[in-house]
């Protein structure tokens, strides 16, 4: 969808698991300018009120809300349903800080679940990864990515809400380099769209280049995710926070070169299996207390 078209349109159309009182007694409270969630995906099907108890104990701000295909609603729900799901962690005292989306273009159907989302306050939102075809030319797809981010960065600024992309591991992801979303990004107001550093894919792509990946890409981060990954011969596999790869001095990193109001997502990869819920919960506070440390 054009940009023109999309700004004509949208003007028209304006667990079940136990985490004790110790634990929520001794939750860290979080500054106040520092916004830090936790990802709540492999938690869908736990009942809103719920979850948002479990996630209070936790000592953050809120959670980063999967609001996609498989999420906890669905795109063609949002209007009927994310009101009543947003209004369950209000009541604690929490945000939808981020809301993961399935948003790749500017269209009407992704700027009615945008809307809504703004009109609830929730005004931060990542977009689905975009994949290269590596039997292609790299460059073409690029310059036809920046400009399908060009379009979303125009649907942002009309619907009043920052998009963010997300740097993700794999080779044939958009933006597992850091250069590519660099020069995509480039020239696009960080306030309408701009990068999610995920520190984890980061060093997994980059190795020791993660800091000067970091320091270049730093005029377009929006947001911050920290997770872990060991490196186990060839393979890179999930871990808890501080026994991988991840190096503590990213935390010092995000306090030099952003904002306090840049936002934190904590995610957990590394839980599977039985009981997957209560253990997600307690994956969660733990990784917690280490990036407090971090941050500290």
């Amino acid at each position: 969808m054009h940009r023109r078209h999309f700004l004509e349109s949208s003007a028209l159309a304006l667990a079940a698991t136990g985490i004790s009182p110790l634990m929520a007694a001794e939750a860290a409270p979080v500054a106040a300018d520092r916004p830090l969630a936790v990802f709540t995906k492999m938690l869908e099907k736990v009942p809103a009120d719920e979850l948002a108890e479990k996630v209070a104990a936790l000592g953050v701000t809120g959670i980063e809300a999967p609001i996609r295909a498989g999420g906890h609603i669905e795109p063609k729900d949002v209007p009927d349903k994310l009101p009543a799901f947003a209004e369950a962690f209000k009541k604690r005292g929490l945000e939808i800080v981020i809301l993961s989306s399935d948003v790749d273009q500017a269209s009407d159907e992704h700027a009615k679940v945008l809307r809504t989302a703004a009109s609830l306050g929730i005004k931060r939102y990542r977009l689905k990864h975009y994949n290269y075809d590596l039997k292609k030319p790299i460059a073409p797809q690029l310059a036809d990515i920046r400009a399908k981010l060009i379009d979303i960065a125009a649907m942002n600024k009309e619907l009043g809400v920052q998009g963010q992309y997300q740097n993700h591991r794999g080779n044939n992801y958009v933006g597992g380099p850091i250069w590519d979303m660099v020069w995509a990004l480039d020239g696009i107001d960080p306030a309408q769209l701009g990068l999610a550093f995920d520190f984890a894919h980061a060093t997994v792509e980059g190795g020791n280049a993660w800091e000067l990946n970091l320091h270049r890409a730093a005029p377009h981060i929006v947001a911050f995710y920290f997770k872990d990954y060991r490196l186990d011969g060839r393979e890179w596999n999930p871990c808890p926070l501080g026994e991988g790869s991840v190096n503590p001095k990213s935390a010092a990193l995000v306090r030099q070169l952003l904002p306090a109001t840049t936002p934190i997502s904590v995610h957990i990869e590394y839980i599977s299996g039985k009981d997957q819920a209560a253990r997600m919960f307690e994956a969660m506070k733990n990784d917690v207390a280490t990036l407090k440390k971090w941050l500290a």
